[in-house]
């Protein structure tokens, strides 16, 4: 079993190596609970929530399925009663995938590795989405692209949007309450180009509120610790690899009131920046290295649309729940071994 003592640069180092080589429940049944739809504008799903005014996300990150070359079936199925064990335990309208699913293209065995990660996000039963993390490669991403947009209860819509789409959130009339913007982060961070920026804002058209999800965190998700703003955990510095900062203000612009990402397994904390809450989603796959310093799980975010607010709290698998208090600040980068 993959050691859980691994650092990100051992974790990152092995993964080059082998490429080179409370809230509200719900008991409907997921088809009398969403419908999935094609949307006209530019890559849209629409997502029909049974109750008028609240729904429930559930965010799974960092799975790295395949990550433990020697004992990946019993690491997997770690991962898989996991995420199970969170969806029975929150009963989500959507889960939402934040990246990393898959080690890249290791030894060609890409797709084979990405089809594996579908059928388990299928198992789930529930609607869900994906956005794409840097570990996330393949020999045709046209092949990922289709494969994703095609699966059993998947809401993914960025097949000819080079894996950026929007979810609509509708209520019980059909009436668009709300949007979730997803992103992709490819191995570089989010850059949001004129032509995107067009497409975003048209596709926001008429505005509602709006979060945002991607792998790989903002620049200011460094500020937000680093000044004090942000409460939770951190175990090692975020890494933001080549986001400068721009995308934020953008991301304001159109209404977006929070963002959720994945990428750094060891931090779980928040702050909030112009307006903007920047979460951290809590790692969920037993592949990646932390488990020492942060148990895996994942995070159940509620969204009340008539107060237009959102409030999160980290799962795992064993029935506990946590947050930060105010002000709480837990500082585990010491803790680190390797």
């Amino acid at each position: 079993m993959m050691d859980g003592r691994l650092t990100r640069r051992a974790f990152l180092k092995a993964g080059a190596a082998s490429a080179g080589a409370v809230l509200l429940g719900s008991a409907v049944f997921p088809e009398e609970r969403a419908c999935a739809e094609s949307g006209k504008a530019y890559g849209v799903a629409q997502l029909t929530i049974p109750h008028s005014t609240r729904f429930r996300i559930l965010q799974f990150t960092d799975l790295h399925l395949f990550a433990d070359e020697v004992h990946h079936h019993e690491v997997d199925r770690q991962t898989s009663e996991t995420m199970q064990k969170l969806v029975k335990a929150a009963k989500p309208d959507l889960v939402m995938a934040t990246g990393d699913l898959w080690p890249e293209n290791r030894d060609g065995m890409g797709e084979t590795y990405m089809r594996s990660a579908i059928e388990r996000m299928e198992a789930l039963g529930v609607p869900w989405g994906f956005v794409w993390g840097n570990h996330d490669q393949l020999p045709d991403y046209v092949v990922g692209h289709n494969a994703f947009e095609n699966a059993k209860n998947s809401f993914y819509r960025g097949a000819a949007t080079d894996g950026n789409y929007v979810i609509d959130i509708l209520d019980s009339r059909k009436r668009r309450v709300w949007q979730l913007l997803c992103l992709n982060s490819h191995e570089s961070g989010v850059k949001i180009a004129p032509q995107l920026q067009s497409d975003l804002i048209a596709a926001s058209a008429p505005p509602v509120p709006r979060t945002a999800f991607f792998h790989i965190p903002l620049k200011q998700y460094d500020t937000v610790w680093k000044d004090g703003t942000a409460a939770g955990v951190i175990g090692e510095e975020p890494c933001t690899a080549d986001e400068d900062g721009s995308a934020l203000p953008f991301l304001r612009s159109i209404g977006v009131t929070a963002c959720f990402c994945g990428h750094d397994h060891v931090n779980d904390y928040s702050g909030a920046i112009d307006g903007v809450e920047l979460v951290y989603g809590r790692a969920t796959g037993a592949g990646g290295y932390g488990v020492e310093i942060l148990p895996k799980g994942g995070k159940l975010i509620t969204i009340n649309c008539r107060k237009q607010q959102h409030e999160w709290v980290s799962l795992t698998p064993d029935g506990k729940r946590w947050a930060p208090k105010p002000g709480e600040r837990i500082d585990r980068r010491g803790d680190r071994k390797g």
